[in-house]
């Protein structure tokens, strides 16, 4: 449709060389030169500008110009993170200290957890939670907007059963073959009631090359003692060959996510669908407002003899 742009210098030079029919014959034009009055303002010019400039910007809007449309795809580099995260009952204890207020485990990892994904621009993230049951929040992605407000959403209830988040992550991270794949478990369970033994799915996902790490909510009374959920969570991140931690408050959790974040980093990509939108109406209606003025200034006051 572009193309036709190229069509109006083309008639524009035609119209020039061969002119209009005159309206009123004469045998010579001096005879007119003693009553004609000249002026730089060209009446029919400024008509014939103004079709020009219609045609224009009709040809332009039937282009159909958009901005953002279709997909894309988004080079990064990057890795593949499932965050496996604890919404049981006893997430609700408040014993972390956050912008000088006291807040419940919960919140705190939900805002602790935000600032590591943003953080992580260019990994694919996703989440699962887990309490008696688990279920995918998200799954692998780079919308990490998205991600966060669906994260938001979540609350705690009853029961504890990593080992059903962690098998839930690990079937997420399947698909991303031959790039690094990472869980991260955050929990305060110091004992597992509900669901399949975290070392048992360990033991499953470490020949998939999957990392566990695992970072255990503990209050500071616990942070020197050996606990059974110490060594089991201990345990589950040494056979997937990942790193266990424990933190008993904020500056400690967020030191842990700044460990984990000088993991490797691989090239992969993502096709992310864009937002679009129509450009045509604001080419075609300014067309239409110059071909409508040419045809009313041509009927009205500047109208010329047939």
């Amino acid at each position: 449709m572009l193309l036709l742009l190229l069509l109006l210098p083309f008639w524009a030079w035609l119209r020039g060389r061969f002119g209009a029919v005159a309206a009123v014959q004469y045998s010579s034009g001096k005879l007119l030169e003693s009553v004609s009055h000249k002026s730089r303002f060209s009446r029919g010019r400024m008509l014939v500008a103004l079709r020009y400039a219609a045609l224009a910007f009709l040809i332009l809007a039937l282009a159909r110009p958009q901005i953002e449309k279709g997909l894309t795809d988004r080079e990064a580099m990057g890795i593949n993170i499932m965050l496996v995260l604890d919404f049981s009952g006893t997430m609700k204890t408040k014993d972390f200290s956050l912008n000088n207020r006291r807040v419940s485990r919960v919140e705190a990892m939900k805002e602790v957890g935000g600032e590591f994904i943003r953080a992580r621009a260019s990994d694919r993230i996703g989440v699962v939670r887990f309490d008696a049951g688990a279920m995918l929040v998200s799954p692998l992605t780079l919308d990490h907007e998205w991600l966060l407000a669906q994260l938001a959403l979540e609350e705690p209830t009853q029961g504890t059963a990593p080992g059903s988040g962690m098998l839930i992550a690990a079937e997420a991270l399947l698909p991303a073959k031959d790039q690094a794949k990472v869980i991260i478990t955050l929990t305060d369970a110091d004992q597992v009631n509900q669901g399949p033994s975290p070392e048992d799915v360990a033991k499953a996902i470490a020949p998939l090359g999957i990392k566990n790490h695992v970072i255990q909510i503990v209050d500071f009374a616990q942070m020197q003692q050996v606990s059974a959920g110490g060594q089991l969570f201990n345990e589950v991140a040494r056979t997937t060959g990942g790193q266990f931690f424990k933190v008993a408050d904020v500056a400690g959790l967020r030191n842990v996510y700044r460990q984990i974040d000088q993991l490797e980093k691989v090239a992969f990509k993502e096709h992310k669908q864009s937002s679009w939108r129509e450009l045509m109406a604001w080419l075609a209606l300014p067309g239409l407002v110059f071909l409508l003025s040419e045809v009313l200034l041509a009927q009205t006051v500047w109208r010329r003899l047939p």
